[in-house]
C-alpha cells in the first residue's frame, strides 16, 4: 500500500511546482538595467528609507560636478504658503520642474518621477523601498523629534508638522498629512494623478488600478531594492562597478520628554487599522519587490522579522509612560 500512493504523491508534488513556475511573479518584473557611468543618476528618494546614506553613497560613488537635493510639490499635498518657509529651505524646493539645473550628475532628491523625468530624460533612475509599516512609524517619530525651534524655519508647514505630536491613531486619521503618510510610495511613482488628491487618503476603490500603475513605473527604474535586503549595499556597489561607502545619517533619535508617550498604548487597535490602511497599496508594492531581491519564501519572513525588530527599536525611543501628549 505505501508502495501504491508514492505515485500520486510525486505527481501531486509535480502538478504543485508546475503551478508555481506558472505564477506571474515566478518571472522578474524589476529587471535591473546595466550601469552606465556616462548617464546622470536620480535616486527617488522616499523619506526614512534610508535615503540621505544611499545618496550620500551614491554622490561619493558618482564624485559628481554637481549634486542636487531637495523638495518638489509631491511631499506638500494642498500646501501653498511656501512664502512663509525661511529662503535656505524654499530655495531647494522645486515648484517648477523647468528650474531644476540641468547640469547634476546626481539628484538624490524628495521629488516625484514626474517631475525629474522631465528634467532628466536620459537619466539612470533608483530607488529603494522600506517596510511600510515601518517606513510610517518611523516618519511619524521623526516628524515628533522636530524641536519648535526647528520648526519655526518651516513657517506655515510647521502646523502640519505639529500633527504628529497628535496619538498615532489622531495623526494617521488627519487628512492634511495624507502626502506624507497615505501610501506614499505609491505616491512619488504616479503624481500627480487624476485619482490622487493632495489632501486626501488614496480611495480603495482605486487600488487595483494605482498598485499596476505603479508597478509600471517601478519597472522603467534602472536600478530598484528594498532597504531590508541584506545583499542591498554589495549589489549597488556591483551594479556601480566601484566602491559604495554607506554613511549612518538621520537616524532615529529618543524623543523629547514632552512627547514620550507608552509606544505600547500608541499601537492600539485603532492606530493598526489605520496603519494597514496607509500602507496597504506600499506593502503590496514592496512585496512584489522584495519576492525577486530575496528569494520568494523569505520575504514574507523578513517582513515579519522586520517589524519586530523596529517596534522593539520605536519603543526604546518613548520609554516612559508617565508622560503624555499634549499638542500645543
Amino acid at each position: 500500500m505505501p508502495s501504491a500512493r508514492r505515485p500520486l504523491r510525486q505527481v501531486n508534488r509535480l502538478t504543485l511546482m508546475h503551478k508555481l513556475l506558472r505564477r506571474p511573479w515566478a518571472l522578474p518584473q524589476f529587471a535591473q538595467v546595466p550601469y552606465e557611468a556616462a548617464l546622470p543618476i536620480v535616486f527617488m528618494h522616499i523619506p526614512k528609507t534610508s535615503g540621505m546614506a544611499l545618496g550620500r553613497g551614491l554622490s561619493e560613488a558618482r564624485a559628481p560636478t554637481k549634486t542636487l537635493t531637495g523638495f518638489d510639490g509631491v511631499l506638500f499635498g494642498g500646501f501653498r504658503d511656501f512664502d512663509t518657509i525661511a529662503p535656505a529651505i524654499r530655495r531647494n524646493i522645486y515648484l517648477d520642474p523647468t528650474a531644476l539645473p540641468p547640469d547634476a550628475g546626481v539628484v538624490a532628491a524628495h521629488m516625484a518621477i514626474s517631475t525629474t523625468t522631465r528634467a532628466y530624460r536620459q537619466a539612470q533612475f533608483v530607488t529603494v523601498l522600506r517596510e511600510p509599516y515601518s517606513r510610517i512609524l518611523s516618519h511619524w517619530l521623526y516628524w515628533r523629534t522636530q524641536s519648535d525651534d526647528t520648526l519655526a524655519a518651516w513657517g506655515g508647514w510647521a502646523q502640519i508638522l505639529r500633527h504628529a505630536r497628535l496619538p498615532l491613531s489622531e495623526f494617521l486619521g488627519c487628512r492634511d498629512v495624507a502626502c506624507q503618510f497615505d501610501n506614499l510610495s505609491v505616491r512619488m511613482l504616479l503624481w500627480p494623478h487624476r485619482l490622487i488628491r493632495d489632501d486626501d487618503f488614496l480611495s480603495p476603490a482605486d487600488d487595483d488600478m494605482l498598485l499596476r500603475e505603479a508597478i509600471g513605473q517601478l519597472q522603467r527604474f534602472a536600478y530598484s531594492d528594498v532597504v531590508e535586503n541584506p545583499a542591498l549595499l554589495s549589489d549597488l556597489q556591483k551594479w556601480l562597478g566601484r566602491p559604495f561607502t554607506y554613511h549612518r545619517l538621520n537616524e532615529a533619535m529618543r524623543l523629547p520628554a514632552r512627547f514620550q508617550t507608552s509606544f505600547h498604548e500608541e499601537l492600539s487597535s485603532k492606530a493598526l487599522d489605520l496603519l494597514e490602511a496607509r500602507g496597504r497599496l506600499d506593502l503590496k508594492l514592496w512585496l512584489a519587490l522584495a519576492r525577486e531581491r530575496v528569494l520568494y519564501q523569505q520575504a514574507e519572513k523578513l517582513r515579519e522579522r522586520t517589524l519586530i525588530s523596529n517596534v522593539a527599536r520605536y519603543g526604546t525611543l518613548m520609554p516612559s509612560d508617565k508622560y503624555s501628549c499634549r499638542p500645543e
